[in-house]
């Protein structure tokens, strides 16, 4: 197939991508509009205090963040529900041409667990295998493992899968001698010396899966489109074994897809990049993704850690379409099996999205390119901002009730109550907001029968979203903590440096994790006390965050555990499809590491039988 020109540069933004966006502004300034209002109705004086003004510079920030989440899963929903009606004919046919000798996949490794990596290799280049069409593609596992012991182990390990698929000549091993540039430097090597004989390259994360169906299906969309630059799949999780995995699998299986169908819809063709389960056109990222080394010293100057979102933005600059693919394909990852290594995780990614504020205002990107770029720093910076809303409005009531003029410190000081109308715009909007992307999503699970099903039903899809709302109540303290933490010591000029992730296991030692959540608890039980010896009434309202910060360390332990998870397996609770009936790709990673599935959870089958 000859091979397309590159595109113009010039942008241009169709009729109907440039409405979505006007009308989510006006909703989402609508929403924080009308709140700023009614919260302003809270300070009846016209002469407003230091911690009032302070309040209502912050108050509106969290809102608008808030509500742009919140209207963009609504987007998505009303696409999909839309989307649905109109393709009950099933997708159109492909090209008949085979596309696999143009196809390169790369698995780029960092200490990682080579049994892991490799099973996940072997069940992909079946699958792929089984589709006629990908006939001929190659794989390339690109090491950046500093550990010579374990790089011996991935060469033997990658001579395994070559003896047991028949990869001779198209599966190939390097080992970098130095790892230059990280993952970003690792396939920039890769483009240089070998990009130029594919067309297309499908680009992996340790513990990515991909079917071949999927693959081709992606493959036929980049030859449709010259123009199509980069191709990201939604990548739903699978394989969790603890309580804090099982709960993450399952919130994605819910709220996920609005949300990857909303950006898909709002964004058009100047989408994102993961880094991970994404198809790239090579001649477009060798062209155009080229990263810049940025001014100033780490964590905020020197190589870009979270490279996809920059190098999704060089392409749109230079004209190529970045899209998502928002469908329930197979395309999977595996989450973090703890709290902890959750956080371990984002207090790299918080460096990376922090850097990208040198490139907001950089000449030439796209107008989303910039927004997402916000949207990635405001991530990590809405922890600091809830927690600096937090002090001003206990500064605040207890500022209204005379503590803070009070000579006889050791009485009680009576709390007022908030008022309904206040009450309605300090918790319930914020709650309507976090809330109502959740319902979205299960609306759309209980429209679709087999979706339904394999959610274990009506009564364990419901129970299961109250319990992944308990848990993430107590969990969000102290990831805001945690957050709030990470901006500091990068602010500080602590850079989190790179290491491997934790992708499996028990577990962390009680020992460790009570290392990790000591002060958390400590912050907790001292604001639990301060607030009690004010009112026990104030300490009702601030229960979900004291409760948290208290019972940090438990909660944490206990999300690592196997063992917690298995227990609600068996309940039926936190099922996602990808249990009930596992793809062949997923299976197949058990069965080449010798994990049969757990039982079929017996508690909800009858609730799963009457909801079908």
């Amino acid at each position: 197939m000859p091979r397309s020109e590159p595109p113009p540069s010039r942008r241009v933004v169709s009729p109907g991508t440039v409405f979505v966006r006007v009308a989510l502004a006006l909703l989402v300034t609508a929403t924080t509009g009308a709140a700023l209002l009614e919260f302003r109705e809270l300070f009846p004086s016209s002469r407003l205090n230091a911690a009032e003004i302070a309040l209502l510079v912050v108050f509106p920030v969290l809102i608008a963040w808030l509500a742009a989440n919140f209207w963009i899963a609504a987007l998505g929903a009303a696409s999909l529900l839309r989307r649905r009606i109109a393709e009950r004919g099933g997708p159109p046919p492909g090209d008949a041409e085979t596309v696999g000798r143009r196809l390169v996949v790369l698995m780029p490794i960092y200490n990682e667990d080579t049994d892991r990596v490799f099973a996940g290799l072997r069940a992909m280049v079946r699958s792929l295998d089984a589709e006629a069409r990908l006939a001929g593609f190659h794989l390339f596992v690109l090491s950046d493992t500093r550990d010579p012991v374990l790089g011996r182990r991935e060469e033997l390990a990658c001579s395994d899968l070559i003896r047991a698929v028949g990869g001779e000549s198209r599966i190939f091993y390097r080992r970098r001698a130095r790892n230059t540039g990280r993952k970003a430097g690792n396939i920039q090597d890769f483009c240089e010396r070998w990009g130029g004989h594919y067309d297309y390259m499908l680009v992996l994360d340790a513990d990515s899966l991909m079917d071949g169906a999927t693959v081709l299906r992606m493959a036929d969309r980049m030859d449709a489109d010259p123009r199509l630059g980069l191709l990201q799949t939604w990548p739903r999780s699978v394989r969790a074994r603890s309580l804090f995995g099982r709960l993450q699998q399952f919130a994605t299986s819910v709220q996920g897809q609005p949300i990857a169908e909303g950006l898909a819809v709002l964004m058009g063709d100047t989408c994102t990049y993961w880094g991970h389960n994404a198809m790239i056109r090579v001649r477009a990222f060798a062209a155009s993704c080229g990263l810049p080394v940025l001014p100033g010293s780490p964590p905020i100057g020197g190589e870009i850690l979270s490279h996809d979102f920059v190098e999704a933005a060089l392409l749109v600059a230079d004209g190529w379409k970045v899209k998502i693919m928002s469908d329930r394909a197979g395309s999977f990852e595996e989450p973090p099996p703890s709290l902890i290594a959750s956080a371990v995780r984002d207090r790299r990614w918080a460096q990376g999205n922090l850097q990208h504020l040198q490139l907001v205002a950089a000449q030439g990107l796209a107008g989303m390119s910039r927004y997402h770029f916000l949207m990635g720093v405001m991530a990590y910076l809405a922890s600091p901002i809830w927690l600096l809303f937090l002090v001003l409005g206990t500064v605040q009531i207890l500022w209204a009730a005379d503590v803070l003029h009070a000579f006889d410190v050791l009485r009680p000081i009576p709390f007022v109550i908030p008022r309904s109308a206040d009450l309605r715009i300090l918790i319930g909007l914020p709650l309507i907001l976090l809330l109502l992307p959740r319902a979205f999503g299960m609306a759309l699970i209980l429209a679709d029968r087999d979706l339904r099903r394999g959610h274990g039903g009506v009564l364990c899809l419901t129970v299961g979203t109250l319990l992944e709302i308990v848990v993430t109540t107590l969990v969000a303290p102290v990831m805001m903590l945690l957050h709030s933490r990470f901006v500091a010591e990068i602010l500080a000029g602590r850079s989190s440096g790179w290491g491997p992730q934790r992708r499996d296991g028990d577990g962390e030692p009680f020992g460790q994790v009570l290392r990790v959540h000591a002060v958390h608890t400590l912050v907790g039980i001292a604001a639990a006390l301060a607030v009690a010896f004010v009112s026990l009434e104030a300490l009702a309202w601030l229960a979900p965050i004291v409760v948290g910060l208290t019972l940090a360390v438990p909660v944490s332990w206990l999300s690592g555990r196997e063992s917690a998870g298995q227990w609600l397996h068996r309940l039926g609770l936190f099922r996602v499809p990808e249990e009930a009936d596992p793809p062949a790709v997923v299976a197949a990673v058990d069965r080449e590491l010798g994990e049969g599935a757990w039982a079929a959870a017996p508690v909800c089958e009858e609730a799963a039988r009457l909801a079908g």
